[in-house]
């Protein structure tokens, strides 16, 4: 009589534990990925926000290349950046430019963007010994980033300037220049 009681509570036992191991051999379900899939684009990857640190070749109107340094920083959203440039040369007679560009990304893609800008600077150079100039330039134009890496990348720009030179007396002069620059940049993300 003891048997009957004791095989019972083993068949309970058992039928209770039996369901729970069985799940416990079966695989999770896959997860699933969204219905819609989000282009990447170096406004949602990182690429080219924060700030950077490179070199930039400015062509002027009269032929000559000017280096200079770069300091650039884009919005963590991705849709505009901002470029400092301070350049110095000295061939005969020195001349500096300091200048600021911000740009609107116009279209992203994976490694580049395209962006449309103004940027403004000041030249300053020496005409005669005693004699300093100092003269404006405003720029419209268009830039290209292509991203090597993540946090690299190749920067080319063209695009229209007015020149205002500073002709030491009240009188100035207003002239369309083409405008183009090439560069590199690092960015610290």
């Amino acid at each position: 009589m003891r048997r009957t009681p004791s095989f019972l509570l083993f068949l309970t036992i058992a039928s209770v534990l039996t369901p729970a191991v069985a799940l416990a051999q079966i695989a999770p379900p896959p997860v699933s990925e969204p219905t819609s899939k989000a282009t990447m684009t170096s406004a949602t990857t990182g690429n080219g926000r924060g700030f950077g640190l490179g070199a930039v070749a400015l062509f002027d109107p009269n032929g000559r290349t000017v280096p200079n340094i770069l300091g650039t920083w884009g919005d963590v959203g991705g849709r505009f950046h901002v470029d400092g440039v301070f350049g110095l040369l000295s061939n005969g007679n020195t001349r500096f430019d300091l200048g600021a560009r911000g740009w609107y990304h116009v279209h992203a893609a994976s490694a580049a963007d395209f962006s449309v800008g103004v940027g403004m600077a000041l030249v300053s150079w020496r005409a005669a010994p005693a004699n300093r100039q100092y003269d404006f330039e405003l720029d419209f134009g268009a830039q290209m980033r292509i991203f090597v890496v993540p946090n690299a990348a190749l920067l080319a720009s063209i695009g229209m300037g007015l020149y205002v030179p500073d002709s030491g007396s009240t009188a100035f002069s207003i002239s369309g220049n083409i405008m183009n620059s090439v560069g590199v940049a690092y960015y610290f993300m």
